[in-house]
């Protein structure tokens, strides 16, 4: 299996990517029409907001403050950071411009009807597709996420609201936002380590980066689709939360043992995360996230499973909160199910 793992990787990790690609683009026009729709102040200022804090100048600031920190206080970490978020920026924004030229699609003020057409072009707002600004905000994120992991959270929840910043400008298509948080995020990735491994690490970008694709996926899917009802839905429900549940008390389970003595993990951790990012899946009601999550976990398997797991101190508190906010994650889906139904 060893010789073809990378090969299933890389397959199944664009299998995921190219159905969500497909699953978005059927919501793109109807989508932006709902935009167009909404006059709130707090909308645009959002908008707006997150326009300005993926602007080149912004990630530019935030890169020399970085490196200027670590040259003044010796700090390599630091330093370093803001060399390679500096390149990711620049890479992602030369990769970004190859699609926007070649594939012409108009930005979705000069889009009038579902169907478009497509071809070369340099014409000023036929460069919708792939999201510049989400490219560049997921490549300095994943740079950041390289150096500080403690802090993944914020650098990457800072590079979706940006994403999220240019559909609710009506200046991109979901789709664009999509592709271009995709690319940003692996050219990031590859940039914040050795150059020399760049297959190896462009390989190993594809499994940690598969949650937040069907994640993104399944909030925008689940928003604007009709729900499932009946049976089929009661029981993804159930099942959902007997996953759900069960791998966080497996989960705490092995963390409270290990309180009192170390005991060998056996990729408990693992089987759990997994548990419960499959129970997620299924309290959406969605067979199309469920059908992703399920590629996605399979990715994980065998990029990890059997590897030795390497755990941080166990903590109850962080499980106890972990838990938490999973459950209150799964509160949220429920209540976004058919929120505004575009179909």
């Amino acid at each position: 299996m060893s010789r073809f793992k990378p090969f299933v990787i890389v397959f199944l990790s664009c299998l995921v990517f190219f159905l969500s690609l497909y699953a978005v683009s059927q919501l793109d026009y109807r989508a932006i029409l709902f935009v167009r729709s909404l006059n709130e102040p707090v909308i645009v200022e959002l908008g707006n907001l997150g326009n300005r804090l993926g602007d080149g100048v912004t990630l530019v600031l935030l890169s020399l403050g970085f490196f200027l920190v670590g040259y003044v206080w010796k700090k390599d970490a630091f330093r370093q950071t803001g060399i390679d978020s500096l390149v990711a920026h620049a890479l992602a924004g030369i990769a970004v411009q190859i699609p926007k030229h070649l594939i012409g699609r108009p930005r979705p003020r000069f889009a009038h009807q579902d169907a478009f057409d497509y071809g070369p072009s340099f014409q000023g707002g036929l460069d919708a597709f792939p999201s510049g600004h989400s490219a560049a905000s997921f490549a300095v994120a994943a740079v950041l996420a390289r150096y500080f992991p403690q802090m993944s959270w914020l650098w990457y929840g800072a590079a979706f609201f940006v994403a999220l910043s240019r559909f609710l400008r009506g200046s991109h298509f979901p789709t664009d936002v999509l592709a271009g948080a995709a690319l940003g995020y692996l050219v990031g990735y590859v940039c914040a380590r050795p150059y020399k491994e760049w297959r190896q690490s462009l390989c190993q970008a594809l499994p940690p980066g598969l949650p937040l694709l069907v994640g993104g996926l399944a909030l925008f899917w689940i928003t604007f689709r009709q729900p499932l009802s009946g049976g089929l839905a009661v029981a993804m429900d159930w099942v959902g939360l007997l996953m759900l549940f069960g791998g966080i008390a497996a989960r705490w389970n092995f963390v409270w043992k290990n309180l009192y003595a170390p005991v060998s993990s056996q990729g408990i951790m693992f089987q759990g995360s997994l548990c419960i990012g499959l129970g997620l899946a299924l309290t959406t009601h969605s067979l199309l996230v469920v059908l992703l999550a399920g590629f996605a976990s399979v990715v994980w398997w065998i990029q990890f499973f059997g590897e030795e797991e390497t755990l941080d101190q166990p903590s109850m508190a962080r499980e106890i909160f972990l838990g938490v906010f999973l459950v209150g994650a799964m509160i949220t889906l429920r209540g976004l199910n058919g929120l505004i139904p575009l179909q």
